[in-house]
This record gives C-alpha cells, structure tokens and sequence, in this order.
C-alpha cells in the first residue's frame, strides 16, 4: 500500500530526521546510478529548512519517491526529484510533482523552477507535459558525468494541463 507525506508531517518526529535524511539520500544514489551531489547532511539541512518541503510517498514503510524544494517569498525551485527505479514508470513521480504544485500554488507560489540533465528525456518529457517551458541550456552544470542543464520554469498561477493524485 502506497502512502503520500509532506515535509510537516517528517518534523512532526524530529528524533528521526537523521534517518530521514539517509533515505532521502540512498534513494538518490539509487535512482541516479550512485551519483548525487547532495550529501546525507545536505538531506539534514534541508529537512530542518522552514523554507523546504517535500512529498513522497511510502510503500510498505519504505521510500519509493519524493520531491523537494525551496520556496522563498513567491518563487520554488525543485532542489531534488527521485523515484526508486523499481517504481519508476508507474505514476509516482508524475503524481509527486502534481502534488507539489498544487501545495505550492496554495502556499501562493507564483513560480517553479528546475533544472534538469539534457540527456534525462523521461523527466524533460514529464516537466513539459506539466506546463513547464525551456527558458535555456546551463553548460557543464552537472558533474559526474559533466552535462548541461535546462533550465524550465513554471508559472503557477495559470491552470496546469494535470490535477494531482495520490501515488
């Protein structure tokens, strides 16, 4: 059985954000073939960020997805997006990113922005099919290996092509 949270209800046991912050990060390593930028401590800064939120979503008491970002006055931006390769295919991330763009918009965001690896077709095809549009290509933006970015951006104030759903 599948389950969504949000960042709130992972403060609510603050003696466990630590291993929140291992999952978030192992999870990472395993979608992006053991690469991430991010450390277990940058999970943990996050995690304790009044600006940061996330939703995932649990299957049988493990993490199979999340999405998180910063949101800032009236501007998000997607800091980190993964689902276990295993679930991958299957909606969870579609309905991850709907749902954090609905908690956005009523948190009255008025923009979403996020990079993401030219060579990462699935995930460029699903921002694109949320409404997001290309604004340009950062050279060498990722490491390991080296590759350009585009960078999108959403508008949340105008109505996305989806609604968001459970995972």
């Amino acid at each position: 059985m599948q389950r969504t949270f949000e960042i709130c209800d992972l403060k609510e046991d603050a003696g466990k954000l630590e291993q929140y912050a291992q999952a978030l990060y192992e999870l990472t390593l395993l979608a992006n073939e053991g690469h991430s930028s991010w450390k277990v401590s940058s999970f943990l800064s996050e995690l304790k960020d009044k600006h940061s939120l996330y939703t995932g979503c649990m299957e049988e008491n493990k993490l199979v997805g999340y999405i998180c970002c910063m949101a800032v006055l009236d501007e998000a931006s997607i800091n980190n997006f993964a689902v276990s390769p295993a679930h991958q295919g299957k909606g969870i991330g579609k309905k991850l990113l709907l749902e954090m763009i609905a908690l956005l918009k009523a948190k009255g965001m008025e923009r979403l922005w996020l990079e993401v690896r030219v060579s990462n077709h699935a995930a460029y095809n699903l921002y694109k099919k949320t409404g997001f549009t290309e604004i340009f290509r950062r050279k060498d933006y990722y490491q390991n290996p080296v590759e350009d970015a585009f960078i999108m951006e959403l508008a949340l104030l105008s109505d996305n092509k989806e609604e968001a759903g459970s995972c």
